[in-house]
């Protein structure tokens, strides 16, 4: 039988004090990028010739006058050696080795331009091997008209609604209560084919994620 181990303070985890969510704001995404830039000693052209994200876009975005989209966050983390995550998890505050992420408590990304928000599952846990996030995907929403590929696998649970991936070529529609592995190192792009909202459970694998 599972009973709940008491804190030490003699309080079930239910009742100890919460920590603050970390946020997610256009405005710390550009610092944190910034910084990983010159950890790499990298130039902001040297970062665009290798991320294939033109240099302007990456100033826009280390100033705070632009909020990266999916594609160029995913480039961008993939030149940079870091987890795509970094768009929170630089941000969040230090590392616990048992997180509850509560609803309506968790950091939320949002891609106005893909109709996506995201919001993390993970909290402060340790980034580096799974990363989970919930997405809410807007009527018409996309992953871009481009494929992306990234190391590692990737795993979808439809929540509720309709999702369609292109994987290599092959076509998989997924509905309420479906759900996806494979390889993400294959092209692939998704789209919801819902009329209306469509909510996803997303894990990824060697700590990538958006």
């Amino acid at each position: 039988m599972f009973t709940e181990r008491p804190t030490a303070s003699g309080r079930s985890a239910d009742d100890s004090p919460r920590r603050p969510e970390p946020k997610y704001d256009v405005q710390h995404v550009g610092p944190r990028l910034r910084a990983l830039r010159l950890e790499r000693g990298l130039t902001v052209n040297g970062l665009a010739a290798i991320a294939q994200v033109p240099p302007s876009t990456i100033s826009k975005m280390e100033n705070g006058r632009l909020q990266p989209s999916l594609v160029h966050a995913i480039n961008l983390a993939m030149a940079l050696g870091e987890n795509l995550g970094f768009l929170v998890d630089r941000y969040r505050a230090g590392s616990e080795d048992v997180v509850v992420a509560r609803r309506g408590g968790r950091a939320r990304i949002q891609y106005p331009e893909l109709g996506i928000a995201l919001e993390d599952l993970n909290g402060n846990f340790h980034s580096g091997v799974l990363e989970a996030r919930l997405g809410v995907l807007q009527r018409s929403a996309t992953s871009g008209a481009e494929t992306m590929s990234h190391v590692g696998e990737e795993f979808c649970y439809v929540v509720n609604g309709r999702i369609r991936y292109t994987i290599d070529g092959e076509t998989f529609t997924l509905e309420t209560g479906d759900s996806l592995h494979f390889r993400s190192e294959l092209a692939h792009r998704w789209e919801n084919r819902q009329d209306g909202v469509t909510t996803v459970a997303w894990v990824f694998s060697d700590g990538l994620s958006f």
